[in-house]
This record gives structure tokens, sequence and C-alpha cells, in this order.
């Protein structure tokens, strides 16, 4: 059973080790430390037997829905738990008033763009050598909320 909350200062490092081996270009835990500051930021986990195995950093800005990150630890990859947690992630958009997602996936990352086209994304653009690691572009994509 996955248990999906909000993440407290205490689930930076799981957070951390999560990222880290995620992303070509992880993003310090100072960043995650910010987002819980922020009024519109919003940081999510999901915990396994008490274990974070995934999180999600996103934005609630008016009636837009910003996701920046979502990954999983490789341990426990193909098991439904970014789809669990993504499908928790929009519900509290609209909950919140929001009515379009937003964002960017590395065109090679096709596992994620799978798990986004399930969720009911489309690309909309391409934002060429938008990485600054590696140059690789960009897709945008959106989802219109209910």
């Amino acid at each position: 059973m996955i248990d999906v909350a909000p993440a407290t200062p205490g689930d930076l490092d799981s957070i951390d080790e999560i990222e880290r081996v995620s992303f070509p270009a992880p993003w310090p835990r100072e960043t995650f430390a910010a987002e819980l500051e922020r009024d519109w930021a919003r940081v999510d986990v999901a915990r396994v037997a008490g274990r974070i195995v995934a999180f999600c950093n996103y934005w609630l800005v008016t009636t837009e829905l910003h996701v920046l990150a979502i990954a999983t630890d490789p341990s426990e990859r193909g098991k439904g738990i970014a789809r669990e947690l993504l499908a928790h992630v929009l519900a509290t958009g609209i909950r919140a008033g929001c009515t379009l997602a937003t964002l960017e996936v590395r065109r090679s990352n096709t596992a994620a763009i799978a798990l986004y086209e399930r969720a009911g994304f489309k690309t909309v653009h391409v934002r060429a050598r938008y990485y600054h690691d590696d140059n690789e572009d960009a897709l945008v994509m959106l989802a219109e909320l209910a």
C-alpha cells in the first residue's frame, strides 16, 4: 500500500537520495528545503511500509499546476508508484481549483513521457536545448484538469 503525504524537513535526505540517482543533473538538497517554505510549492512523498520511495515537487499557481520533478527510487520502479503519486498530485490541483497542468520532460525519457501520456498529458511544444547539462530538448506537456 502506498501512502502519499506532504514532505517535511525530516524527509529531505530521502528526497535528495532519490533525486541524485534519478536525474543526470540533480537539484541540490537546498532547493527542496526552499520549496517546503514557499506558499505555492508542494513536495509530496510516497511511502511504502514507512519508507519514502518517491516524491513529486509541484507548484499551484492560480489555476495552473506545474510539475517540476517526480522520481521513484530505482528499486521501486515499475510498480505503479509514480502513477499513483501523479494521480494524487493532479487531484490536489483539481481540489485547489487548477484547470491546467504543465510540465517539461527530457525528450529521451520515454518512461516518464508514457506515464504523463497515460495521465492525459499531450506534447504541445519542444524547447530546444532546454537542459543545460547536455543541451537535450524538453517536451512541454499539458493536461486539462476536470
